[in-house]
């Protein structure tokens, strides 16, 4: 007799040459209600038991639609009885008592169809089993072995009719694996997950859970591997598609600038001379301090160095050392692995620095970078490699590292709050961009070059007019080329006229020509003092009617009656035009 389980219901199969009390008595054994009679794999018949008292018995026999034709010893073969019979057959036990009913026609049908939808549910389930990617392992509550999947086979190189049918313990000691994570479960009666060796060394990650019945006791034990080995590659390509996804960020955020802000504007002859000197050193990897003013375009310059280096088609990563909080800075440049502290992200992450890599590296604001991180950017100057926060490995790095300042860094070293040796590291080509006051003649593009983008940006039309532009010109700049930007844009969104006049521009540019017309030297030769006065008179009115278009104004300004001003506009022929 063997036990056949079709995931539903399980049953014994009986030769035809088995005692009918055998039968029942195996049935009873297994805890089982019912049984087939097979030859040569074809159903023969039906044998159900019950505990019967003869009380019961008689209602059962009473009951079916068909009455009992025969009733018979239980010592005879249940294949002979089938054979024979034409409808249902009491099995008596010696003392009389009912031990069992055999059937071989209506319930034989019924159990027919039922072994059919079975056998097409078993061979659904075995072809998911079999097309799932994780390995898939079946025990019963003693831990025989019920269904392995393919990919088992694949893993462990024991094919799966060596396991099928027998003890997970006897597997165990026979070494096919170890641990058995089902007798680990069938032991603690609880879902376990251990890592597995099999006998080909290979090691999976295996969970072992538990299917109880409703009396506690467990049915099945359901065992889900994955191979380790494929999981550390998995987990090794999201790593690296974590950090291409940040390099990808990177790169959008300085594709999504003006693509012109690129082409730097240097028809001066230091901006000249400077951008000859960026070129020479972009085709090295040599450290370079670029230095100057804030708003001066130090990260343009740096931007134009990769641009032009071998590095050009890898990424550019900028680090403002000085926009960062102090205590979230390191993590930033050097990452950190999972767990490294208190709310780190359970994956870790990798530091700008790390996205760097085959790229070149800017680090802005150099000066605000805090004493202990010095150290660890000196480390990396030197030795080219650097550590997560947390880790335990060197990691290589290979950068074009750039550096920027607004600050004295020597006066840092002499007071004591910049490393000395970093600042020597960090020096090795210093290149100091002059304010933009120093380059008057570059004031003119810059400014036309922002009207551009921005007329484009807010779609609008305006235009710059000479004299505006002189104004420009003459005003000092302290915030420098940004400084320029931001007003341009400025005066693009809220001027309503087309064009721009120095009656637009904000009062500091205003006064400043005021006051530098006031204290220019005029050469006039050696002309009357009438004609002097009557020349310097001029000007001032001229400059002054083209500043503010409002003839009150000027004679607030120079205190005199508005009338006069009119009468000497007039006098001098000065028009709106």
């Amino acid at each position: 007799m063997k036990t056949r389980d079709l995931m539903l219901t399980p049953f014994l199969l009986f030769d035809p040459d088995t005692l009918a009390g055998q039968a029942f008595a195996a049935l009873k054994q297994a805890g089982l209600s019912y049984g087939l009679v097979t030859k040569d794999k074809h159903i023969m018949g039906f044998i159900h038991t019950r505990q019967m008292s003869r009380e019961i018995a008689h209602i059962l026999c009473s009951s079916l639609v068909q009455p009992f034709h025969h009733e018979v010893s239980e010592e005879v073969p249940v294949g002979e009885i089938i054979g024979k019979m034409s409808g249902p057959v009491l099995v008596r036990k010696s003392d009389g008592a009912p031990g069992g009913i055999l059937d071989s026609d209506s319930l034989l049908k019924s159990l027919q169809a039922l072994e059919q939808l079975n056998l097409e549910l078993v061979d659904e389930i075995d072809s998911i089993i079999n097309f799932s990617s994780d390995e898939i392992y079946v025990t019963d509550g003693n831990g025989i072995t019920l269904r392995v999947n393919k990919v088992f086979e694949e893993n462990s190189g024991i094919a799966v009719e060596r396991v099928l049918g027998r003890n997970v313990a006897d597997l165990e000691r026979e070494g096919l694996f170890k641990p058995s994570v089902a007798r680990l479960v069938l032991e603690q009666k609880c879902k376990v997950t251990v890592l597995q060796e099999y006998q080909n060394k290979k090691k999976v990650l295996v969970t072992g859970t538990p299917v109880f019945e409703k009396n506690g006791t467990i049915s099945r034990v359901i065992i889900n591997t994955r191979d380790t080995l494929k999981l550390n590659v998995l987990k090794a390509e999201l790593e690296e598609t974590e950090r291409q996804k940040d390099r990808y960020l990177q790169e959008l955020l300085h594709l999504q600038e003006d693509i012109n802000a690129r082409h730097i504007i240097a028809r001066s002859k230091q901006m000249k001379q400077l951008l000859g000197v960026a070129r020479k050193v972009a085709e090295v990897d040599t450290v370079v301090l670029l230095l100057g003013e804030t708003g001066v375009g130090k990260g343009m310059i740096a931007r134009y160095i990769h641009d032009n280096s071998p590095r050009a088609k890898n990424i550019f990563v900028t680090i403002n050392c000085g926009a960062i909080p102090e205590n979230l800075l390191e993590s930033e440049l050097f990452g950190y692995e999972p767990g490294a502290f208190t709310g780190a992200d359970r994956k870790g992450k990798a530091g700008r620095i790390e996205l760097a890599d085959k790229g070149t590296l800017f680090l802005d604001e150099i000066g605000d970078l805090p004493p202990a991180l010095q150290v660890k950017l000196l480390h990396v100057i030197q030795e080219g490699t650097f550590m997560r926060i947390g880790g335990t490995k060197e990691l290589k790095l290979d950068v074009h590292l750039l550096a920027a300042t607004n600050k004295s860094l020597k006066k840092m070293v002499e007071e004591g709050t910049f490393r000395e040796d970093l600042y020597y590291r960090l020096n090795v080509i210093p290149l100091e961009i002059p304010p933009l006051r120093q380059r008057t003649e570059d004031i003119g593009p810059l400014a036309e070059k922002f009207l551009d983008k921005f007329n484009q940006k807010y779609r609008k039309t305006k235009q710059l007019s000479d004299t505006a532009l002189v104004f420009l010109q003459n005003y000092h700049w302290p915030g420098n080329v940004r400084e320029l930007e931001n007003l341009i844009e400025r005066l693009v969104i809220v001027i309503g006229d087309d064009i721009i006049e120095p009656y637009h521009l904000p009062e500091t540019i205003k006064i400043t020509n005021l006051k530098q017309f006031e204290t220019e030297k005029i050469s006039l030769g050696s002309q009357p003092l009438e004609v002097i006065k009557d020349e310097i008179e001029k000007q001032i009115l001229e400059r002054l009617y083209i500043q503010f278009k409002n003839t009150y104004k000027i004679a607030e300004l120079l205190r005199i009656n508005q009338s006069t001003v009119v009468r000497k506009l007039k006098k001098y022929g000065i028009t709106k035009d």
